[in-house]
């Protein structure tokens, strides 16, 4: 599990609902790399027509939290 001060601190100040490019610049990642996380690696998403997805900032922090021991 990640350090939870350290996850509350990259998240501190990012509204609610964040974009795919608002997680690739917190995340210093592809908007490839957030499209497979959210296909192969559980990364909860709300869809909003074909190419409109957010993610909810509480949901983030959860999946953040047990990142590490996701199986590449």
């Amino acid at each position: 599990m990640n350090d939870p001060k350290a996850v509350d601190t990259l998240l501190e100040g990012q509204p609610e609902l964040l974009t795919t490019d608002e997680i690739c610049t917190l995340m210093r990642v592809s908007q490839g790399t957030v499209l497979r996380w959210m296909k192969d690696q559980g990364l909860p998403v709300i869809t909003v027509g074909p190419r409109v997805r957010r993610v909810q900032l509480s949901h983030f922090r959860e999946w953040l939290l047990q990142a590490d021991e996701i199986n590449d």
